[in-house]
């Protein structure tokens, strides 16, 4: 396996030297089988990653059904929470509303005269029983008395009270929910993104069909570089000790510091992947913000914490036991048994005394 892989390095020797030069170590530099050099400052290149730059949070909003999209904020750009971005069907909405509040109105009405008449017969039935057998005799009105039933119309009286209180709640709270979708608003302070064309002629006003983007909003509080990684002798690593670094087409680089992991979905493949997020800096948002939703290469770094030894894999694979190796982890403890290996990079092997 180190004999391939040797074979690979050195098809591909060009871009390695060009690599170890940008970083300031040739491969002259590098220590031979039996050397061994201590650093605590370089950081270890590990590999490349295809990434993506995600915002803290985005969400995105479509047509709930056919209509009239209007409302919409003349300029993009940043917007205040609940900050009306757009409203869909807003005639309709509005009759609605009217028509809800007829509806509670209405059935207050009716709730506060049920409420009414239960206890003008509770009121009858306290009456009618204070009265003398003699005096019950005249009353024209006989209602059905005795504790069980005057119990009985009373607990009717505070069910109707409760449901007086609770007669405009519920269908202000489902109307509420239609609302949210017809009536957009911020859900948080962020930059935000319309997904239609303007019309031309400076209409207030346009038709979408049902499903149709509306608009995207993202939380620029924060901004990350995420990748995903699935060998286990790097997800062993401490993850504070790993940045990324982009590379950008002037020179430049985003650099990202560990912020979080946690396990996604696949949405490609199906089953879970670890997710790693490393936050960028503040003035490296905008160049961030513009990167949404592009597939970047980010570079992995290993920051050692601590004296570490770095060994060449090239000379390692070179060396008459690499050619017998099938495994870093064989060739190291046949070579240097008093070192274990910390991380495996691209071109060094990083390794420390045990």
């Amino acid at each position: 396996m180190l004999r391939k892989w040797k074979k690979s390095c050195l098809m591909a020797l060009p871009c390695v030297l060009a690599f170890s030069q940008l970083h300031g170590a040739g491969t002259d530099s590098a220590p031979n089988v039996g050397s061994e050099s201590s650093v605590t400052v370089q950081d270890c290149y590990i590999n490349a990653f295809k990434a993506k730059i995600v915002p803290e949070r985005i969400r995105s909003f479509a047509m709930p059904a056919d209509g009239i999209v209007s409302n919409w904020i003349p300029a993009e750009g940043r917007v205040r929470k609940d900050a009306i971005i757009a409203t869909v069907n807003e005639d309709e909405i509005e009759m609605e509303r009217r028509e809800l509040e007829v509806k509670i109105l209405k059935d207050r009405i009716a709730k506060e005269e049920e409420l009414s008449e239960l206890e003008k017969q509770l009121d009858e039935m306290k009456f009618y029983s204070s009265l003398s057998r003699e005096e019950r005799q005249y009353a024209s009105k006989q209602p059905e008395g005795g504790q069980k039933a005057e119990q009985s119309l009373k607990n009717k009286i505070e069910l109707v009270k409760k449901e007086l209180t609770m007669v405009e709640d519920k269908p202000r709270l489902e109307f509420r929910k239609k609302e949210e979708k017809y009536i957009l608003r911020m859900p948080f302070d962020g930059k935000l993104q319309y997904q239609f064309s303007f019309p031309r002629d400076d209409s207030t006003s346009l038709y979408l069909d049902a499903a149709s983007s509306i608009a995207t909003v993202c939380d620029d509080s924060a901004y990350y570089i995420t990748i995903s990684i699935v060998d286990p002798d790097l997800t062993r690593l401490p993850p504070e000790s790993l940045y990324l670094a982009v590379p950008m087409s002037d020179g430049s680089s985003l650099k990202g510091t560990f912020a979080f992991k946690r396990v996604e979905k696949n949405t490609s493949s199906g089953g879970d992947l670890l997710a790693y997020f490393f936050r960028l800096p503040p003035q490296d948002h905008d160049r961030a913000h513009a990167m949404l939703g592009s597939n970047c290469t980010a570079r992995l770094y290993y920051s050692p914490p601590g004296e570490v030894i770095r060994l060449n894999k090239i000379r390692l694979a070179s060396s008459p036991e690499g050619r017998k190796c099938s495994s870093w982890q064989e060739l190291l403890e046949k070579m240097h048994p008093d070192l274990e290996l910390v991380v495996s990079g691209e071109t060094e092997l990083i390794v420390r005394k045990k």
